[in-house]
């Protein structure tokens, strides 16, 4: 176990003691950047906070605590009572789990203190982690028997025999599932980020006088109009990629994993877009070799510019530099946090038309919606927005105005800070 300095509390009156339990503490998506985020901003507020997580590093005043045992994907006798001391040595008022955990590690936790679950994902009630059919498209099955039936017949995205078909994996994944979600039902309340979110864990069987819906914040701050990108702050590859020509910048921050981001979908759409356009991905993961790879095998190496994770400023600057921010997840995005750095930054964003995405993605407004998988009308919508910069211009300003009014830092705090007090 090691520790970090702790947050100072503003208010001299007992603060709360809040232990904020998230697996990974590091800047490698959107679930962790908002681990990040939320954390100083209940420090600032004055709450005494601590982290434990199983691993990562993010600069934080919080006080954080690392737990092999977090990380494993089960307990045995010792690793269940050496996580057991460690939470209680933390001595919580109240638990805010961010992250999906075994069941194993939810019991000890319910059985410390009283627990808030912030659910970011649909790994608690899906077993092939994505909501896919093994053809990408969305399931809207319910976790149960139906499972196990498809399984056995088309199979699921991340649900499906390897080699030898056999019932045993296949049961104690669904079992592990099902076990997590009953325990679930026993937190004081359970977060989401959007309606469609709290429209799964109804279907899932969770009460709805536990679930709350907590919609995303983001400390992504614009840069004033005046000002522009300084691309000596960005890697060397990039900025030389940005610096080749004048022409529009396409951005895309995405974790590199498929189906279920839509990237290859992106690669074939920029291929249709007759423009001028260059375009950033920036992200990592276990599918860049293969679109490093489609992507010269259609003829877009130079067009396309794989920058691997970026530090936060980094990132902030090719917000800064982009005409449009694209999100091409086919997946029912439980959110999709992208959304609201492109709106901070005046943006227009084009997005397929899944999940969560139209509950921050006002169509015609503040960007343009595509039918699921169709990368003939994501081609068609980068067109029509780079053909008229002052649409594009007056999306990105209503954007703005959007995330101000209705996804605020201080809004998304006070509800948090009231739900975990009461």
């Amino acid at each position: 176990m090691s520790t970090a300095s702790s947050c100072s509390p503003s208010v001299p009156d007992s603060p709360l003691r809040i232990l904020v339990v998230t697996t990974r503490w590091d800047l490698v998506g959107g679930s962790e950047r908002y681990a990040g985020a939320v954390v100083r901003g209940l420090c600032d507020r004055g709450f005494l906070v601590r982290v434990l997580t199983g691993g990562g590093h993010q600069e934080s005043s919080a006080e954080v605590l690392i737990s092999a045992e977090l990380a494993a994907p089960g307990l045995n006798r010792e690793g269940a009572g050496a996580l057991r001391e460690t939470v209680r040595a933390a001595a919580p008022d109240v638990i805010y789990l961010l992250s999906r955990v075994s069941a194993d590690h939810l019991r000890i936790l319910l059985g410390i203190a009283p627990l808030v679950r912030f659910v970011q994902d649909h790994t608690l009630f899906c077993p092939g982690l994505n909501k896919l059919h093994e053809d990408a498209s969305a399931c809207s099955s319910p976790l149960g028997q139906v499972c196990l039936e498809r399984y056995f017949s088309t199979g699921c995205s991340g649900f499906k025999p390897e080699g030898s078909p056999s019932l045993r994996w296949p049961l104690k994944t669904l079992a592990a599932n099902l076990r997590e979600l009953e325990l679930s039902g026993q937190a004081k309340l359970i977060l989401v980020a959007s309606d469609y979110m709290r429209r799964e864990l109804l279907r899932a069987g969770l009460s709805p006088a536990r679930l709350r819906v907590l919609p995303y914040f983001t400390n992504s701050i614009a840069m004033p109009a005046h000002d522009s990108p300084t691309l000596a702050a960005l890697p060397a590859e990039t900025a030389e990629f940005l610096a080749a020509d004048d022409a529009p910048l396409l951005l895309t921050p995405a974790r590199l994993t498929l189906p279920d981001k839509g990237l290859d979908y992106l690669l074939t759409a920029l291929g249709q877009l007759e423009r001028r356009a260059k375009l950033v991905i920036a992200g990592d993961g276990p599918a860049r070799d293969h679109l490093q790879n489609k992507a010269r095998a259609e003829g877009l190496s130079s067009r396309v510019h794989f920058s691997g994770w970026l530090a936060p400023a980094e990132l902030e600057s090719l917000l800064c530099a982009a005409s449009l921010v694209l999100f091409p997840s086919i997946w029912n995005e439980p959110f999709g946090l992208v959304g609201l750095e492109a709106m901070a930054h005046a943006k227009p964003v084009v997005a397929f038309d899944v999940g969560g995405v139209r509950e921050w993605l006002i169509p015609g407004e503040t960007g343009l919606l595509c039918p699921a998988r169709d990368a003939a009308a994501f081609s068609r919508a980068m067109a029509k927005l780079l053909d008229d910069p002052h649409q594009a211009q007056t999306m990105g300003a209503r954007g703005q105005a959007h995330l101000k009014a209705n996804f605020s830092r201080e809004r998304h705090l006070a509800l948090l800070g009231e739900w975990l007090s009461g």
